[in-house]
């Protein structure tokens, strides 16, 4: 329960996988945030809604992008967050990427 545990990144892309790393993931879309969303005990599914902020954003639109080299651009490098464009290369939604 990220709610009363905290975001615990060891767990990112345990089950979905990380395309751009492993990482918090967040989504412009209600659509896409959905697709991880599962039911609780009573049917119910829940979603965070959150504002956040990219500070120096590394820009990608690669089909198949590096996720260790973007990883280290955040963590060792100039850059703060990943936005990856998959509405430019895919025609899906684009997803904004923290790490730790």
């Amino acid at each position: 329960n990220i709610c009363r545990t905290n975001i615990k990144l060891s767990l990112a892309g345990g089950n979905t996988g990380s395309l751009y790393g492993r990482g918090v993931y967040c989504a412009e879309s209600i659509t896409k945030s959905d697709e991880y969303s599962h039911p609780d005990a009573a049917g119910e599914f829940a979603v965070l809604i959150c504002r956040v902020l990219g500070g120096r954003v590394l820009y990608t639109d690669e089909l198949e992008p590096d996720p260790e080299k973007l990883v280290s651009s955040c963590i060792e490098g100039p850059f703060d967050s990943v936005l990856g464009d998959r509405e430019k290369c895919r025609g899906t939604y684009r997803e904004f990427v923290f790490f730790d």
